[in-house]
């Protein structure tokens, strides 16, 4: 997709206000040198002339004003539009291939390289209005004499070539530099999740500044501003030759081309006239350089990712069935990296039903493949061969999405949201209230404004919101990773003893992926992992 044409159709009458308003105001800047040259000449009454400068002054005020408070909108409405359309991209995106991505690279892309396009999005307005001044002052000068217009139009043309040539090697730095911002955000990323590591071992935190996180910025910072200084270098090169031009307009041309004082002292004006603009635009074109940069890395984004389908009206959920449910797993095989890079871990072929109402748990030992079979079973994970079933049902691409609208899950890289997100807000905050006072939270968390009050919480804490979060979805299936391991034996007992059970008695299909073998008499089966191969288990009786 093109990005640029998307925005420009999502934001088309604010970009027309802020071009208009631009060039209108571009063209009444140029009229004032117009006024000026008038002026100069004697070309009209002192009075007329008077009204026509500051009735000009006020025009190019009160439109100037206008085009920065259009762009203002139109860059926050596409700031807000693109992020909003890269994130349900993302949301649309399976894990297995945001994992191949990179999810610091996806967070760079939302978060900087955004606010680096849009930046040069909302200047391009300005840099069309100094584009105007510069072709009505130029079109001026060639009325007030062709011949010092088409020496300037040479010489400019000359300088713009140079410019051309010469910001390859800044440009090649600032890509290099913004491919170095992944890994600096990788980094970061260990910085933050590791903090309590590193501060165990403060030597170690001093290491992975110093050897680690240092050298990248250090490497970053060579790059960014070796790119930044040839820009510099080129734009003051410029200037000076800006002023070159002037010398040899006034001194050099009229030695061939002769000119009356007055027209040179005309042009001199407008060529002082053109530094601003003629900079601005020079100023503008490193941060063209680098929106480019941010541009194609965004497309790029845009391209990988998945985009999401429209949620068909009155569709027809493919599962539903008068029958109780049953999920069924026919040959799945799936791969995944091994310990080695050369090695590659295979999960099947697996064969398995479960159940309405049965309580499974899935057992074995460490990268034996439980989590990757639950990622699976919940359709985040496509298996390469085989066939996933609901109510007799298989699953595809095509309805992959409402499948997954049978499960909640908490897994064991889960994520606590704070927001209560739901059509009826006031019953999700009074069930929310009831699942914290059950499970012994509602002296830490209360539910404000449709919100947690708090998720600072310890591991354990944190999965019990998270259990609260999967009541509330009250899904057919439930799957639960290892939910009891960070629980202490209180409310490790209440969990198998007394919220499965209910859970079941609901007609619910559980899941849980466990090593509690104390509890294991509570599951109606038990299934072992091992090298990818599932085992059936006894289940042993209740003491």
């Amino acid at each position: 997709m093109n990005l640029i044409r998307y925005l420009f159709r999502q934001s088309r009458p604010l970009m027309f206000a802020t071009l208009i308003t631009s060039v209108l105001g571009g063209l009444s800047s140029a009229a004032l040198m117009w006024v000026i040259g008038r002026s100069i000449s004697g070309a009209a009454p002192a009075a007329t002339l008077a009204w026509q400068f500051f009735g000009l002054c006020l025009a190019y005020m009160v439109l100037k004003y206008c085009s920065e408070v259009a762009l203002l909108h139109l860059t926050q409405t596409a700031t807000s539009q693109l992020r909003a359309m890269l994130s349900r991209k993302v949301l649309a995106t399976s894990p297995a291939k945001l994992d191949e991505v990179g999810k610091p690279g996806v967070l760079l892309i939302l978060t900087r390289d955004i606010d680096i396009f849009v930046q040069f999005y909302q200047n391009m307005p300005l840099v069309c209005g100094d584009a105007v001044i510069v072709v009505a002052c130029l079109g001026y000068m060639a009325w007030m004499s062709w011949e010092i217009c088409a020496a300037f139009a040479v010489f400019l043309t000359a300088g713009l070539l140079t410019y051309h040539f010469a910001e390859r090697m800044p440009l090649a730095q600032l890509a290099k530099s913004r491919e170095k911002m992944n890994s600096i955000y990788e980094h970061f990323r260990s910085l933050i999740h590791g903090s309590k590591e590193l501060q165990l071992n403060t030597r170690r935190g001093e290491m992975f500044i110093d050897q680690v996180l240092k050298p990248e910025l250090e490497h970053y910072r060579r790059m960014f501003t070796r790119g930044m200084v040839g820009y510099a270098l080129i734009a003051n090169v410029g200037a000076a030759q800006f002023y070159l031009v002037i010398g040899l307009l006034l001194f050099v041309v009229p030695q061939i081309w002769a000119q009356n004082s007055g027209t040179l002292l005309t042009v001199t004006l407008i060529l002082l006239y053109l530094i601003r603009p003629v900079t601005m635009i020079a100023t503008a074109l490193p941060m063209l350089r680098h929106a480019s940069i941010a541009l194609k890395k965004i497309e790029q984004l845009d391209t990988t990712l998945t985009s999401p389908e429209p949620p068909p009206h009155d569709a027809v959920d493919p599962f539903d069935s008068p029958s109780p449910l049953r999920l069924e797993l026919r040959g799945i095989v799936h791969h995944y990296p091994g310990p080695t890079d050369d090695s590659r871990f295979t999960l099947g072929p697996v064969d398995l039903t479960v159940r309405q109402g049965e309580i499974l748990f899935i057992v074995g030992g460490n990268g034996s493949g439980k989590t990757t079979l639950g990622l699976v079973m919940l359709g985040l994970y496509e298996p390469e061969s085989g066939t996933i079933a609901l109510n007799g049902v298989a699953v595809d691409e095509a309805n992959r999405s409402q499948y997954r609208q049978y499960f909640s899950a908490v897994l064991s890289d889960f994520h606590v949201f704070e927001q209560l997100l739901g059509d009826d807000r006031q019953a999700l905050s009074e069930r929310a209230t009831y699942y914290i006072d059950v499970l012994g939270m509602s002296h830490k968390v209360k539910i404000i404004d449709g919100k947690f009050s708090t998720i600072d919480l310890s591991s354990g804490q944190r999965k019990r919101l998270a259990l609260v979060w999967s009541y509330l979805e009250d899904r057919p299936i439930y799957l639960f990773d290892e939910w009891a391991a960070d629980q202490d034996p209180a409310f490790k007992r209440v969990f198998y003893t007394e919220l499965l059970p209910e859970l079941k008695a609901r007609g619910k299909t559980v899941l849980i992926i466990t090593h509690d073998d104390a509890y294991f008499s509570f599951a109606d089966r038990i299934v072992r992992l091992e090298d990818g191969h599932l085992r059936q288990l006894a289940v042993p009786e209740r003491v």
